[in-house]
């Protein structure tokens, strides 16, 4: 009996860490650090706070994921979802050069899938 109960609870676990779905992302922005630090993610919730009002978004779904290192390395992950094509398309040239300007303290880098 204490087999069949434990083999149903094995079945039931498994099936529910299998219906679990996973989240891609278009565009990432990796904050890293070199030695003191990581830049403000200031320059980044400026430029999504822009393009909400030049295209009349509502909201913007960004996932921060971290800590990732000693010095407070995260990512700031965008589904993108809310966006067409092209406006994808020009939210990651944007960001890419948003990106290229902060350098005061570590490194933002744009990662694409």
């Amino acid at each position: 009996m204490q087999k069949l109960f434990f083999a149903i609870c094995l079945t039931a676990l498994s099936t529910v860490t299998f219906a679990q779905k996973s989240t891609t992302y278009p565009v990432v922005v990796r904050f890293g650090s070199l030695c003191c630090g990581v830049p403000s993610s200031a320059p980044v919730i400026k430029l999504i706070k822009s393009y909400k009002k030049q295209y009349k978004i509502k909201q913007v779904a960004v996932d921060s994921i971290g800590p990732m290192g000693r010095e407070g390395e995260y990512y700031l992950a965008f589904r993108l979802k809310e966006f067409s094509k092209a406006q994808q398309a020009k939210f990651i040239q944007q960001l890419q050069k948003t990106a290229t300007t902060m350098k005061e303290q570590g490194y933002a880098e744009i990662l694409k899938n």
